[in-house]
C-alpha cells in the first residue's frame, strides 16, 4: 500500500514539475476497445521489450486444476509486487508507460481467466446478475481511466496515468471475482487488511467521489460566493433527473449527467453549448483546496476558481 502510494506521488511530482498542472451474451471484461490505448501496444521496437527485474508473466498463465483460488491469486499478487518494486526512478517515461501497460495486462489476464471459469460454474440466474454487475464496473473503469489520463492533457505521461488506474481497478475487481469463484467452489478465501485497504481505494464509485466534494466551498468571503456540490434532491438549483448538482454563485449549473470522466480526487464534466463544448473540472489541489476549472478544451482550462 505504501509503495503504491509512493508511485502515485512520483507520478504527481512529474506532472507538477513538467508544468502540466495537476487539476486535480457473454463478453470478455476488457476488450481491446476498452483498454487504455497504451495497453494495446505493450511492446517496444523489436527486440526491446521491457524486462525489469526479469518480470515475465508466461510462468503463471496456466492454472492448475488442483490449485486453490487463494493460492492462485497469491501467485499473481507476488508477480504484481515485482512491478510495484521495480526501480521506477531510474526509468524514462516510455519505459514507465510500457511497464505499467504490462502490469495492467497481468491483472487483466487474471480477470478474464477468473471470469471464464466463473461463468462456467454459475447457474443462469447468478450469471446474469454477475454480467450486469461487471458491465457497470467496465463503465466505471472507463470513466476513471479517462479522468486519470485527462490530467496529462495529452502529454507523454498520459499512458502511465491511464495504465496505473486501469491496473489498480482491475486488480480490485479480480479479487472480487476470485472471492465469487471460491464461494461457488466452497473454498475458503480471505483478503488481508492491507490488500483490502488498497483495493477499496482503487475503485471508487462516482457517488463516492461526489461525496468528497459535497458542501458549499467559499471563494469570495466578502460576497459570500461559493461553489456548491449538493445532492439534487436537497438542492435549490437541482438539475432534473440527476443525483448531484454543481452550481456557482452567479454562474453555471451542471450535474452528474454531464460527467465526462473521473478519478478518486477529480470529476471532469463536458457540456455542449451552441457551437462548442465546454469543460469543467472539480479537483483537490496540492493544499487540499477545491478548484473548479473551466475551459473550451481539456488543455485550455484557464479559468480556475480556488475555494479555501
Amino acid at each position: 500500500m505504501k509503495k503504491r502510494n509512493a508511485i502515485v506521488l512520483y507520478i504527481m511530482v512529474l506532472l507538477f514539475s513538467s508544468g502540466c498542472g495537476v487539476k486535480v451474451e457473454e463478453v470478455p471484461f476488457s476488450t481491446p476497445d476498452e483498454q487504455p490505448q497504451s495497453a494495446q501496444n505493450r511492446q517496444t521496437e523489436e527486440g526491446n521489450n521491457i524486462d525489469i527485474n526479469d518480470i515475465n508473466r508466461n510462468d503463471i498463465t496456466e492454472k492448475s486444476e488442483t490449485e486453490s483460488i487463494q493460492d492462485e491469486i497469491a501467485k499473481i499478487e507476488t508477480k504484481s509486487s515485482e512491478y510495484e518494486n521495480a526501480d521506477w526512478s531510474s526509468m524514462g517515461q516510455q519505459e514507465m508507460n510500457q511497464l505499467t501497460a504490462q502490469w495492467y495486462q497481468l491483472w487483466d489476464d487474471e480477470l478474464n481467466s477468473l471470469w471464464s471459469r466463473l461463468s462456467d460454474e454459475l447457474d443462469a440466474e447468478a450469471k446474469e446478475k454477475a454480467l450486469e454487475e461487471q458491465r457497470a464496473w467496465i463503465q466505471r473503469k472507463e470513466e476513471n481511466v479517462k479522468g486519470a489520463g485527462a490530467a496529462a492533457f495529452g502529454g507523454s505521461l498520459q499512458p502511465q496515468l491511464e495504465n496505473t488506474t486501469a491496473e489498480e481497478m482491475t486488480r480490485a475487481r479480480a479479487y472480487t471475482l476470485a472471492a465469487y469463484l471460491a464461494d461457488v467452489r466452497n473454498e475458503p478465501f480471505t483478503i488481508s487488511p492491507e490488500i483490502q485497504e488498497s483495493i477499496d481505494t482503487a475503485d471508487p464509485s462516482l457517488d463516492d467521489v461526489f461525496q468528497k466534494f459535497e458542501g458549499q466551498w467559499i471563494f469570495d468571503v466578502e460576497r459570500g460566493a461559493c461553489v456548491g456540490i449538493e445532492r439534487t434532491e436537497t438542492c435549490t438549483y437541482g438539475v432534473e433527473g440527476s443525483n448531484w448538482t454543481v452550481w456557482v454563485t452567479g454562474g453555471d449549473i451542471i450535474s452528474d449527467l454531464d460527467v465526462y470522466g473521473y478519478t478518486g480526487n477529480s470529476i471532469l464534466f463536458k457540456v455542449a453549448h451552441d457551437g462548442f463544448d465546454a469543460f469543467y473540472e472539480l479537483s483537490f489541489d496540492m493544499t487540499n483546496s477545491v478548484n473548479f476549472a473551466y475551459g473550451t478544451s481539456l488543455d485550455a482550462m484557464d479559468e480556475v476558481i480556488v475555494c479555501e
